[in-house]
């Protein structure tokens, strides 16, 4: 075989470099504070075998609306950026309740602490703001000078292999677990026919209790107890996250994601229903921002 000229392979490899140089400095450079690019709306993972593939298709059957987490993050930030939020001026928060899987990778809480780099932890079993006006304050006062605040909340339920909802089988474990665990406790007490009165030893359990108790008996009869549950709790959620909220921390804007946590079975990504999402500042009226996922 002829060997190719030496000054010709010369010339090829300098052609070769100039266009990578080209392609590399064509290529639009992404800032610290650039949101992460929108993933496609949820469509059933192709990797998936088809069991998990019916199982994503009854969840979203179940809860209209559900995202990847990925997916949530990015039409927040691309929202909220028209207001002046980014990451060097926003911090974030979120009630979400404190089981260890809300933590897995790709949920809503795991990606929006990632991007922002810290959070500051409101929520405790069921999602609801425990910390109360308080530690809202407290998470208010940290926003850097003339900056921001987003604050995410919700419950959670888990998904089963099999697609069925309020159970979750653990990494580690052979056999299903609750979730929420808390949520379906406070359901059982509240339908048990034995009152039980508030417990200073398990304050946040009895706040569910008590939250949930008017709502039980028309719960019963529901054909799909365990969505309509993590429904009301949101509900509850939503209702306290409003009682605690303020503007009082300066000129930046609050903005609030309330929805439901859906930790699906591995290996499918967490999923979140948005079912609130507002931006508000002192002397300002509300502004609904939920037709960013319509």
């Amino acid at each position: 075989m002829a060997r190719r000229p030496r000054s010709g392979v010369l010339v090829l490899a300098a052609l070769a470099a100039a266009l990578a140089v080209y392609t590399l400095v064509q290529s639009p450079r992404a800032s610290a504070d650039d949101a992460p690019a929108a993933s496609p709306l949820l469509a059933a993972p192709a990797f998936l075998g088809m069991e998990n593939k019916e199982v994503h298709n009854t969840v979203v059957a179940a809860f209209p609306g559900a995202m990847k987490g990925s997916t949530v993050m990015s039409t927040l930030l691309s929202t909220v950026k028209a207001y002046g939020l980014k990451k060097s001026n926003t911090i974030y928060g979120q009630s979400i309740c404190s089981d260890e899987i809300n933590g897995d990778k790709g949920h809503l809480p795991t990606v929006l602490t990632k991007y922002f780099g810290t959070s500051f932890f409101l929520g405790g079993i069921g999602g609801a703001p425990y910390v109360g006006k308080t530690g809202f304050g407290a998470f208010a006062a940290h926003v850097p000078d003339d900056g921001h605040v987003v604050l995410v909340f919700g419950p959670h339920i888990g998904i089963s292999p099999q697609g069925e909802p309020g159970k979750f089988l653990r990494d580690g474990q052979s056999e299903l677990s609750t979730s929420c665990g808390a949520a379906i406790a406070a359901y059982s007490q509240c339908t048990s026919g034995t009152p039980m009165k508030p417990d200073e030893l398990d304050m946040e359990q009895s706040w569910l209790r008590e939250k949930l108790g008017p709502r039980c008996e028309e719960l019963a009869e529901s054909s799909n107890l365990m969505v309509d549950l993590v429904l009301e709790a949101y509900k509850e959620v939503e209702a306290e996250v409003f009682r605690i909220v303020n503007t009082n921390f300066g000129s930046g804007n609050l903005v609030l994601l309330g929805g439901i946590q859906i930790n699906m079975p591995y290996p499918l990504p967490g999923y979140w229903v948005p079912l609130h999402f507002s931006i508000r500042a002192a002397g300002k009226h509300p502004a609904d921002l939920m037709v960013a996922f319509q």
